[in-house]
């Protein structure tokens, strides 16, 4: 008669614990459910996050107490880029006839169009507290970047606005191909 040796089988035995699978799926599920919801709560704030930046379409959207208060998000953008928005509540009434002819006033499938220059830097107009909503379109748009530059150089230069206008056109806009 042959004796087994004390080697154990790797199939599983039938008197062993049914529950420890139960259990460990349950663990799993609770650790799955207990990360959607982290994720839910961080995702939707918990708090009035009206001042702290936030995404619009492709756009960053960031409120901030007063024109002069300089959105956040420019932190990581070069001193050219800061010095452009904050010319933009000294300019903000000639950017509003102006177009901008990077492509944002025909909007795409995630953001509307915007209806003027003065919207590549603000989303939305000064509140009647006189806090405004900046938007980083113009930190990654070099031709927003450029017109802005054009705009406060002729107006340094003592151009009208309409004359401003006119160069704009003139040197942005593109030229229809004759066919």
């Amino acid at each position: 008669m042959m004796r087994r040796s004390g080697a154990r089988s790797s199939e599983p035995h039938a008197a062993g614990n049914p529950d420890q699978g139960n259990t460990a799926r349950s663990v799993m599920y609770a650790l799955l459910l207990g990360f959607a919801l982290i994720t839910l709560l961080a995702a939707c704030g918990t708090s009035d996050d009206k001042d702290k930046a936030h995404l619009h379409g492709s756009e960053m959207w960031e409120t901030t107490s007063s024109v002069t208060t300089l959105p956040g998000f420019l932190k990581s953008h070069t001193k050219l880029t800061k010095d452009l928005y904050s010319e933009v509540h000294s300019h903000m009434h000639m950017l509003s006839g102006i177009p901008c002819y990077c492509g944002c006033m025909q909007g795409t499938e995630f953001d509307e169009p915007h209806d003027s220059l003065l919207r590549c830097y603000w989303a939305e107009h000064p509140a009647d507290d006189g806090s405004v909503t900046w938007t980083d379109h113009s930190t990654s748009c070099g031709i927003c970047k450029k017109e802005m530059e054009e705009v406060i150089a002729l107006s340094k230069q003592g151009k009208t606005a309409e004359e401003i206008l006119t160069y704009i056109n003139d040197n942005y806009q593109p030229k229809k191909s004759s066919s």
